[in-house]
C-alpha cells in the first residue's frame, strides 16, 4: 500500500475520532451550509464511466501563501442519479454543499475556494470532501494550511 495513502487514512481516522469525541462531549449539532447546484460550479464531460469515483483532490495540502487559490475536485458518475459533494470540517460542520437532483453520467471537474459563506477564509485544518450518490459514499481529505 502506498505510504501517502496510509498517512492520509490515519489522518482521516484521527480527525473523525477527534470530531466525534468533541461532538459527543459538547452535545453540539453539526451546522448545515446552503446548497449550490452542481451544474453551476462543475464542468461536465459526457461519457459513460465504469464506476462512480471521487478522485484525489489537488493541491493537497492547500496553502494560500504558496499561491494556491482553490482546491480541484474531480469525480465520475456512472448513472443518472441525485448527487452531492459535501465539504465538512473535522468537527462535521458542513461548509459547502454542491448538489443536483438528477446528475447525468459522466465526468465532473470543479473548484472549491476554502471560504465561509460570509467570504471570510476558513481556519486552517483538515476538511472532508465527500461524494454522495445513491448508495455510493466516498470521502477525500484535504489539509488546508496557511489560509488566513
Amino acid at each position: 500500500m502506498n505510504q501517502d495513502l496510509i498517512r492520509e487514512s490515519f489522518r482521516m481516522l484521527r480527525s473523525i475520532l477527534i470530531g466525534a469525541l468533541f461532538l459527543s462531549v459538547s452535545g453540539c449539532s453539526t451546522a448545515t451550509a446552503p446548497t449550490v447546484p452542481l451544474r453551476m460550479n462543475f464542468t461536465f464531460k459526457s461519457d459513460n464511466p465504469a464506476n462512480d469515483s471521487l478522485y484525489p483532490v489537488f493541491p493537497n495540502p492547500f496553502n494560500r501563501v504558496e499561491g494556491d487559490t482553490s482546491v480541484g475536485i474531480r469525480f465520475a458518475l456512472n448513472d443518472s442519479v441525485s448527487a452531492q459533494v459535501v465539504i465538512q470540517n473535522a468537527l462535521g460542520d458542513q461548509v459547502e454543499i454542491f448538489s443536483d437532483s438528477v446528475a447525468r453520467p459522466g465526468y465532473y471537474t470543479g473548484w472549491w475556494n476554502p471560504v465561509a459563506s460570509d467570504g471570510s477564509r476558513l481556519v486552517n485544518g483538515l476538511y472532508f470532501i465527500t461524494l454522495r450518490n445513491g448508495d455510493f459514499i466516498f470521502s477525500r481529505l484535504v489539509d488546508v494550511q496557511e489560509n488566513q
